[in-house]
């Protein structure tokens, strides 16, 4: 069984929800949804295969941050 943590977002460079959020923990105020996207993509080299996770990332990331 997977937990929530452990869902894969991006399945070409094998990112996972958990590794989103550990991306955005050392952040003390989350800016934008852009700026984080591009954060985030320089930690985890997220939506650099095909981009097919592009959507499922931002909403992440605004989800993130919308708290």
């Amino acid at each position: 069984m997977e937990t929530t943590e452990n869902i894969l977002i991006c399945k070409c460079k094998k990112v996972t929800l958990a590794d989103i959020e550990n991306a955005l923990h050392d952040h003390t105020s989350l800016s934008d949804v852009e700026n984080e996207f591009r954060h985030v993509q320089e930690v985890t080299h997220c939506s650099t295969g095909c981009g097919g996770c592009h959507d499922k990332i931002m909403d992440v990331i605004s989800s993130i941050i919308s708290g």
